[in-house]
């Protein structure tokens, strides 16, 4: 005799009912994994934007440096105008500390952020040198 209300050799109502719930709870739980994988790449990659944008500041200013102090190698000692370099902006000031003593403030900017670095600078028999570099906080 057959039972009303199941197949013969096939789940009952109510198992056919777990393995649903089941089957949604690992979909479910694939789904949270992806989510937590996905944010934590986010993060990883906002990591990586941040730290090549600090290096490109980095060597903005150095070049805005680097071009001041061609100038004070050359007995022009005066900052160089704000202008385009590379794929930012940079200039620098001159202020004189002694004689052929000064200290140069450079700075730079990559999209929509600034950095400046100041250097002192001596000029003398030995050439021009920068005697102490730092960047300003900021």
């Amino acid at each position: 005799m057959r039972r009303p209300g199941r197949t013969p050799g096939g789940p009952a109502a109510s198992e056919s009912g777990f393995a649903l719930l089941v089957a949604l709870f690992a979909v479910f739980m694939v789904g949270v994994a992806l989510s937590l994988l996905a944010l934590s790449l986010a993060v990883r990659m906002g990591m990586a934007r941040d730290e090549a944008r600090g290096t490109a500041l980095s060597a903005l200013c150095d070049a805005a440096v680097a071009e001041t102090l061609s100038g004070i190698a050359a007995g022009q000692v005066r900052g160089v105008g704000e202008h385009p370099f590379g794929n930012g902006t940079i200039g620098s000031e001159v202020r004189t500390l002694a004689a052929q003593h000064y200290r140069i403030t450079a700075t730079a900017h990559v999209g929509g952020r600034a950095r400046t670095v100041r250097a002192d600078v001596v000029r003398d028999v030995q050439g021009t040198r920068v005697v102490h570099w730092q960047r300003v906080p900021g």
